[in-house]
């Protein structure tokens, strides 16, 4: 079993996944259309919105969309996403590129409860935690709040 988080956007997730795509430096990335339906009534113009994009990283997918032509997605604080990795020069890089165009809520840097921690929000508002705990690394079974 897997659990994939989503990020809903309002029709501009081409240009999110385009960006993602740079920033994490992945190319093998799995994308449906609204269009591909072939039993589809949508305008034209909807058809090109994306239904799922599938972005591997760090082990698992992040999965983007399109709100449903209608029905726009509500962004909010409530969510973000984090990662956990034993790949810590991996998240220092990914970490400085999606700052570059963001802004930095907390340096990724030692914690009490931590080796390095950071918080930074990219430029379409989604928040990313990385969290790296050299001693946890790897273990995707472990309780990410112990």
């Amino acid at each position: 079993m897997a659990i994939h988080p989503q990020i809903i956007f309002n029709g501009n997730c081409k240009e999110v996944l385009s960006y993602y795509e740079g920033v994490f430096g992945v190319s093998d990335v799995s994308v449906i259309h609204y269009g591909d339906n072939p039993g589809s009534k949508l305008d034209e113009d909807l058809k090109e919105l994306i239904l799922e994009a599938a972005i591997p990283l760090y082990g698992n997918y992040l999965l983007l969309s399109d709100a449903m032509p209608g029905k726009p997605a509500t962004f909010g604080s409530n969510f973000h996403v984090s990662i956990r990795s034993e790949e810590l020069g991996e998240m220092k890089a990914d970490f400085k590129k999606l700052a570059e165009s963001g802004k930095v809520i907390f340096e990724f840097e030692e914690s009490y409860w931590s080796e390095a921690y950071g918080v930074v929000e990219d430029k379409f508002g989604v928040q990313w935690q990385f969290d790296y705990r050299k001693s946890e690394a790897g273990n995707t079974q472990q309780n990410p709040s112990e």
